[in-house]
């Protein structure tokens, strides 16, 4: 699906329950760690040399964040992936990120976009040499520039916080030809609405943007069903649905 990274570096200035939090949070989100996959809290400790209350704190933290389920008696799993939570996820994300782009066109009238234009040529950079991973995160440091441009870097963080289920959704689209280019125009779109002062396209091109999770969907869920609580729940994430707005 797209190129893995290694798991086990350790991240400096963090206290050991910081990085082994840090680390596994990381590797979920991006599907190095796929759902159904056993938590052991003693294979972890062992490869990151690190006693076992880090590692059972990190839990806890995954736990409340849904990224981690525990099941009593039997051991602690990555949580399989809930519609029903990305469907709210999405919505948290969409009011926080078109709330963020009328502050901004509005109220910011001397606009420095020089860094913006910057991360999307990087886009495009890692879009040609096939660096996926690398390109989801200049996408999410793309939105959060959005953010503290507007001085909202803490609704950012409140995103970032509240959609790990949607984010791993994201990661299984990008496995989908065409998506990335899509993303990547949508970001080449915007940048050009906001210099130009179009509060309501900009609008409408970031609905898009954040709608755009069920492209070939029939396609990643045939191949990645095991990765779902419930392929019945796949509904909730239909594309009528998700569009409703732009075809009344």
């Amino acid at each position: 699906m797209m190129a893995k990274q290694q798991w086990g570096e350790n991240l400096p200035g963090k206290t050991a329950s910081s990085t082994v939090y840090d680390i596994l949070h990381r590797n979920i989100i991006n599907l190095n760690l796929i759902p159904g996959t056993v938590m052991s809290e003693k294979d972890i400790s062992d490869r990151m040399k690190v006693s076992r209350t880090p590692v059972r704190e990190a839990f806890i933290r995954l736990s409340n964040e849904a990224l981690v389920t525990v099941v009593p008696q039997k051991g602690s799993f990555v949580s399989r992936i809930d519609l029903t939570r990305v469907k709210e996820e999405r919505f948290l994300r969409e009011s926080l990120e078109t709330s963020v782009l009328y502050d901004l066109i509005k109220h910011h009238e001397k606009l420095k976009m020089y860094d913006l234009y910057e991360n999307v040529e990087e886009q495009e950079e890692a879009l040609r040499k096939g660096e996926t991973t690398r390109f989801i995160e200049l996408d999410d440091e793309f939105h959060s520039m959005l953010f503290k441009k507007a001085d909202k870097s803490m609704c950012y963080n409140v995103i970032m916080s509240f959609s790990s289920h949607y984010r791993r959704v994201r990661y299984l689209s990008m496995s989908v030809s065409g998506v990335s280019l899509s993303n990547l125009k949508h970001h080449q779109e915007m940048l050009e609405l906001i210099k130009a002062r179009d509060l309501e396209k900009t609008v409408k091109v970031m609905k898009t943007h954040l709608r755009k999770l069920n492209i070939e969907k029939d396609v990643i869920y045939q191949k990645y069903a095991d990765y779902f609580v419930d392929n019945k729940a796949l509904d909730l994430v239909d594309e009528k649905e998700l569009f409703q707005d732009f075809n009344r």
